[in-house]
């Protein structure tokens, strides 16, 4: 099964983030979803978000963060994009503010599909070079140019 990112990127799912807070931003991960058709139930869904957080924060260091659900009303597989740069704290774990939301959601029965999405989106934003073209993104063409070719 080849992953290509690019599939589950849209450029209605790429936002500028003015969040100041970590469930601020997961509010704008949600509402950018919803506005694109993507969540139908957008309660649920930052509730599912808000308690995977609880587990363990989805800040994985280097200023990204990875918030990620699987839920049986989600038919397909999405990616939507946030940029703060100013940086938010999510309590990641190198305690470094998150500049970078990769918010990952789909069924919750393709755990293969959704381990392969991570992995490749973690190979892309594992560059150091690459995470500060995103960050440095004035427009969302930017952003989308970055994944051609992933």
């Amino acid at each position: 099964m080849q992953i290509v990112l690019r599939e589950y990127i849209d450029l209605n799912r790429i936002f500028f983030s003015n969040a100041t807070t970590k469930e601020e931003a997961i509010d704008e991960l949600v509402k950018v979803s919803k506005d694109d058709g993507k969540v139908s139930d957008p309660d649920n869904f930052k509730k599912a978000l808000l308690k995977r957080e609880s587990i363990m924060s989805t800040g994985i260091g280097y200023g990204v963060a990875i918030p990620h659900v699987k839920l049986d009303y989600i038919p397909e597989f999405f990616i939507t994009i946030g940029i703060n740069k100013k940086g938010i704290d999510w309590d990641s774990l190198d305690n470094k503010p998150v500049y970078l939301m990769f918010l990952i959601a789909g069924p919750d029965n393709q755990q293969e599909k959704y381990l392969r999405i991570l992995a490749k989106l973690t190979l892309v934003i594992k560059n150091p070079e690459r995470r500060k073209k995103l960050v440095e993104a004035e427009t969302k063409y930017d952003v989308l140019k970055i994944f051609e070719g992933f």
